[in-house]
């Protein structure tokens, strides 16, 4: 599975969502928290960071990359959980054969 595309025409574009997921995030939010559960999410993200960090071959061997990646992490953390708050909130109703987001009535 590809992780970057040095292709020009794709540096800032979505490279792993399908079509109908770029048109609808929200089937992405549902989908991730299906498949896993916020505290699993913690837990193994905070072990890669360990891994990271601390290995002995460790690609952070300077303090400002050890740095530089604490604060990522702390960011795709609050990103995660945004997620989450978005996909559970009481008020937004995603209807089965759209998954769009929509009022209540």
């Amino acid at each position: 599975m590809r992780t970057c595309n040095h292709n020009p025409l794709w540096h800032n574009q979505p490279m792993r969502l399908t079509e109908e997921e770029s048109q609808n995030p929200f089937l992405v939010f549902n989908d991730f928290f299906e498949c896993f559960h916020l505290n699993d999410v913690r837990e193994q993200f905070w072990n890669w960071l360990v891994e990271v960090v601390s290995s002995p071959n460790s690609i952070s061997s300077e303090p400002l990359e050890r740095n530089n990646h604490f604060y990522f992490y702390e960011k795709v953390e609050a990103l995660i959980e945004a997620c989450y708050v978005i996909k559970n909130q009481t008020h937004l109703q995603l209807p089965p054969e759209t998954g769009m987001p929509v009022e209540p009535s």
